[in-house]
């Protein structure tokens, strides 16, 4: 049976909003995330279908306040309510339902049928079409409308964009090559900033040989932009993880990769760093390099968790 036979039925039997919710959190294993942790939890009980944040699986890598594991769960929620919609669902989302359990960070609920938009049908289709992609931008340039328009699909989720001036990149080029941190993440940016400069194209520390120099292909053709709000909460993090899935999305049906990156937040310094380099910048949430390859990638794609890793049904 279809949502649309139900129309006006109530309530939805459990057989059906179960089978809704596990293509929900199916789809929500394609999210991005901080370094493919998946760092998410679902559980369906009593008609609703709640996230959890799971920070063991980021026990790993450096995140003390849960920020980039908030940011990840975020991204898996809008692809999950995406799902729910474009299988024609009305869903209610709470987030932060629970003022108890900082854990809990989102439920859905089923309110009933929805017709589905040819928006919403494409957009939840392009979920299968993104993928992460760190080598170099070497195609062409983003088309202004185009940024427009992903712009505008990042926005539409309680967040701003901050599209970075080239004289801003050479500028946290050289900044953060006289920072004195030294955290293997540190070392990592430093050289995505050499590429995003080019080689031997950083200004102002060509005689430091602590500058980051990288040498080969250059993101000569990519765009620089900043996801940031005025506050810097959990439900933020939360709408920031919301709006890297839509611009994603968008992104992805228009031909252009979104490469996140999480070091120029992962801690105090790197975010003051950042704001320093674009001073009309609120809170920082995450950083990403938007544009066209040249080629398409022959990499296979990262292993995902199944739904019933990362799903609890009720016993």
């Amino acid at each position: 049976m279809t949502p649309a036979a139900l129309s006006g039925v109530r309530p939805v039997s459990h057989r059906i909003m179960n089978e809704a919710f596990y293509r929900a959190v199916t789809a929500a294993g394609r999210a991005p995330s901080a370094h493919n942790t998946q760092p998410w939890r679902w559980r369906v009980s009593n008609g609703a279908l709640d996230l959890f944040v799971d920070q063991d699986r980021m026990r790993e890598f450096p995140d003390p306040d849960g920020r980039l594991a908030t940011i990840s769960c975020g991204a898996a929620l809008h692809h999950a309510r995406l799902t729910l919609a474009a299988r024609g669902w009305r869903a209610t989302v709470t987030r932060r339902p629970d003022a108890a359990d900082p854990t809990h960070l989102a439920r859905l609920h089923i309110d009933g049928s929805a017709p589905v938009s040819r928006d919403t049908a494409g957009l939840a289709r392009a979920i299968r079409l993104r993928h992460t992609d760190p080598r170099a931008v070497t195609g062409s340039p983003v088309e202004p409308g185009d940024l427009r328009t992903i712009t505008a699909a990042f926005e539409a989720q309680h967040v701003r964009v901050a599209v970075l001036r080239s004289d801003q990149i050479l500028q946290l080029t050289v900044t953060t090559a006289h920072a004195r941190n030294t955290e293997p993440a540190d070392a990592q940016w430093h050289a995505e900033l050499a590429l995003w400069a080019g080689s031997d194209r950083i200004a102002g520390a060509l005689n430091d040989l602590r500058s980051p120099i990288a040498h080969g292909e250059h993101d000569r053709a990519a765009t620089f932009a900043v996801l940031h709000g005025s506050r810097d909460q959990d439900l933020d993090w939360l709408h920031a993880g919301e709006a890297l899935s839509a611009g994603s999305l968008v992104a992805a049906g228009l031909g252009v990769s979104v490469l996140p990156f999480s070091a120029p937040v992962e801690h105090a310094d790197a975010r003051e760093t950042l704001r320093g380099a674009v001073p009309d910048l609120g809170c920082p949430y995450l950083m990403m390099r938007l544009g066209h390859h040249a080629t398409e990638a022959i990499a296979p794609p990262t292993p995902r968790l199944t739904a019933a890793q990362n799903m609890e049904l009720p016993r």
